[in-house]
């Protein structure tokens, strides 16, 4: 998630809809300045994302965190396959040969 800049990620949003900095914060109960300094942070209260979610009609949450956490958990599984290949191949056995084998 480091590489994640949320504030960016919003602004980007807010920038498609059709609000002013003034509307959009005072949909999210903000001072038109603070709107600035959430555009500018990389992390933000959860509470807070959930209130500009609801406001630019965008699920941040799923679209950017989960999508993040599948991310991960894919990068994950194919260093273990990887791995499971590099092991049978340091034994010198063919995982598809003995696929093969068992099939007779």
């Amino acid at each position: 998630f480091k590489d994640i800049h949320i504030g960016s990620i919003i602004k980007e949003k807010w920038e498609k809809s059709s609000m002013t900095v003034t509307e959009f914060a005072e949909k999210i109960n903000y001072h038109r300045t603070s709107v600035y300094y959430i555009f500018d942070n990389k992390t933000i209260d959860i509470e807070l994302l959930i209130t500009i979610s609801e406001v630019l009609n965008y699920d941040f949450i799923h679209e950017i965190y989960f999508k993040q956490v599948s991310k991960y958990f894919s990068e994950k599984i194919i260093l273990h396959i990887e791995l499971d290949k590099q092991y049978y191949e340091s034994l010198n056995l063919n995982p598809e040969k003995h696929k093969d084998t068992e099939k007779k």
